[in-house]
């Protein structure tokens, strides 16, 4: 692999490491709230949460960096890519990169006859770009204190379903895919993240040439 793809690759895996210590923290900020219903801590839990999610949204530029960096400085509004941070924008810009740019939630490889080692997808339990881009549009309302004269919030419904965002969440980096189209590089990265807050494991696969991502 090019020393261009591996300081890539290197941030990728720092980045998800970031999402799965940002989704810890949150966890404990929900237990907490659990305890004292004390406001701010439930509100801590929602912004790592949606930190969360910028973190990985943020990661997937990186296999596609030179081609997100070129389509975004097309741009006539704000065409440094460097100050994105909006993961629902990011992904506008990822789809029209790389169709497949969104993670794909593993389950753990099984070995077979001829020794290689095969991963299905997952088929429940992880964040779907659909639930993530949701969950992501739906948290950030609460990042900003109430008006009292708008609409109630109703936090403590929220509450309540944050622990399936975080589950969820977990479950889509805990072990995924990640491809990647370049010039230079055709290809997967499988993730191996640990919720424990250690270095992700990278499995580096290459391709011969163009292929196809399969549904299922």
């Amino acid at each position: 692999m090019a020393t261009s793809e591996t300081s890539l690759q290197v941030i990728y895996a720092n980045m998800v490491q970031e999402a799965m210590s940002r989704l810890n923290a949150a966890q404990g900020f929900l237990s907490s709230f659990g305890m004292t219903k004390n406001l701010p801590e439930l509100e801590a839990a929602v912004l790592q949460i949606r930190k969360s999610l910028e973190s990985i949204a943020l990661a997937s530029i990186a296999p596609n960096k030179a081609q997100y960096a070129a389509f975004r400085a097309l741009a006539t509004d704000s065409p440094d890519y460097t100050k994105d941070y909006h993961a629902g924008k990011i992904f506008n810009t990822l789809e029209k990169i790389n169709k497949d740019f969104y993670p794909v939630a593993l389950l753990p490889a099984v070995r077979q006859p001829d020794g290689a080692h095969h991963f299905d997808r997952k088929q429940s339990g992880f964040l779907s770009k659909k639930l993530f881009v949701s969950a992501y549009d739906r948290l950030g309302k609460y990042l900003h204190a109430h008006n009292p004269w708008g609409t109630e919030k109703h936090l403590h419904n929220l509450a309540k379903e944050l622990p399936q965002i975080i589950d969820q969440a977990f479950g889509l980096l805990d072990l995924h895919v990640t491809f990647i189209r370049t010039p230079q590089y055709k290809g997967a990265w499988v993730i191996e993240a640990s919720r424990t807050g250690s270095q992700p494991k990278v499995i580096t696969s290459v391709a011969k040439g163009d292929y196809v991502v399969r549904d299922s």
